[in-house]
């Protein structure tokens, strides 16, 4: 008897030290995480809104400011890609004993890519347009993306060309559409008011300019929906392929590596759309004297890189905790990130924030939230059945 309550207290000691151990390490992780991804957006957003100083030919002192999200974004995807491949022939090598081919085909990557490429591509035009406070509580709401593609969905002629597009043939019952869209009403309508009272708020303060800065908003919000919409049928195209992955045993244990190779692809993708990009307005515009003001400007080559190497070692931490934790522990810690950036964002660059702002802000922070709540919530049901069993 009492070797046995020896070794249950041994055992308990051993459980209570390797969860410890679990809590610190996922405490390290989500750390770094933040440290990352909040330096990564200070530079991004310091990058599209400070004017950098140069001397043209005839040493006039002139200034800058950086709208080339082509070059910043060709800077992040090298990085992002010969990191993403390293870590995808590693894990491939540790889980699989024999040579695995991708359970992603040419059609899916291509899709995927393209549809990654808009979404950041355009996220990034929009800040140069909208305030970066602005462009986190839009991006925040992922019910916008959802309501956008049930709205298509209802167009005959767009429904058919979504399920060819993404090669969907299931039909959802009107039942449960109708469940999601209640709800979403209300995150959406709640995030098309926090985001118009930001933007009236910081139009009414620019004396003179209020019809530039209107004009100039309106169209950064449209891109910021493209960047949405985008965002919205990436997550359904995701979700199908892994969908496959999960139905085929020859690829069990590939999910640690999925999230590696959707950065690779991803990099890859931006990167051929934006040196395109570069090669052009090499040709055609002004590229050659801009990255000759970027090599002979310290201060915008060190904000540049930051950025990059930031974003990158941000997302490497993101696709290492989502391996080892879960999507659910990830979209809380992510969603927890926003609300951090969005107050640094205000500290940092010492931003006067109005009545209206604030209120803006605490509707977004709700909108945040009720996103955690319903994660969790849709996970709970699935946790009690695994412990039943």
């Amino acid at each position: 008897m009492k070797d046995k309550k020896e070794k249950n207290k041994e055992a308990t000691q051993e459980e209570n030290t390797e969860n410890n151990e679990s809590s610190f390490t996922k405490l390290i992780y989500i750390i770094l995480l933040y440290v990352f991804y909040l330096f990564g957006g200070l530079f991004n957003e310091k990058l599209t809104k400070t004017q950098y100083e140069y001397k043209d030919s005839e040493n006039n002192i002139k200034n800058l400011r950086f709208k080339y999200p082509s070059i910043s974004l060709c800077t992040l995807s090298i990085l992002s890609f010969g990191i993403s491949t390293y870590m995808s022939k590693t894990m491939k090598t540790k889980i699989f004993k024999e040579e695995v081919f991708s359970p992603i085909s040419f059609h899916d990557k291509s899709i995927i890519g393209v549809l990654y490429t808009i979404s950041t591509f355009t996220s990034q035009i929009a800040l140069l347009y909208l305030d970066f406070i602005v462009k986190t509580i839009g991006k925040s709401c992922k019910s916008a993306s959802i309501m956008f593609i049930y709205f298509l969905n209802t167009i005959p002629f767009c429904n058919s060309l979504l399920k060819k597009l993404l090669n969907n043939n299931e039909k959802d019952s009107k039942n449960k559409e109708d469940k999601i869209l209640q709800k979403d009403v209300i995150k959406v309508i709640m995030t098309t008011t926090s985001v118009i009272l930001f933007n009236l708020s910081s139009g009414s303060d620019k004396k003179g300019k209020n019809n530039d800065s209107s004009n100039s908003s309106f169209f950064g919000i449209i891109i910021l929906l493209i960047s949405l919409f985008s965002d919205g049928l990436l997550s359904l195209k995701e979700k199908m392929i892994q969908g496959n992955i999960n139905s085929n045993k020859k690829y069990n244990g590939y999910e640690k590596i999925i999230c590696w190779e959707y950065m690779q692809i991803f990099s890859f993708f931006t990167f051929m759309f934006g040196f395109g990009q570069i090669i052009f307005n090499i040709f055609f515009g002004d590229y050659i004297q801009i990255f000759k003001i970027i090599l002979n400007n310290k201060i915008l080559l060190k904000d540049l890189l930051s950025y990059a190497i930031f974003d990158v070692l941000g997302q490497s931490v993101l696709f290492i905790f989502l391996g080892k934790y879960g999507p659910l522990a990830l979209s809380m810690v992510t969603s927890v990130r926003k609300i951090l950036s969005i107050s640094i964002s205000i500290l940092y660059f010492g931003k006067s924030i109005s009545f209206p702002q604030s209120i803006s802000l605490l509707l977004a922070t709700s909108i945040i939230f009720w996103e955690i709540y319903d994660k969790g919530s849709k996970n709970k049901p699935k946790e009690i059945k695994k412990k039943n069993e």
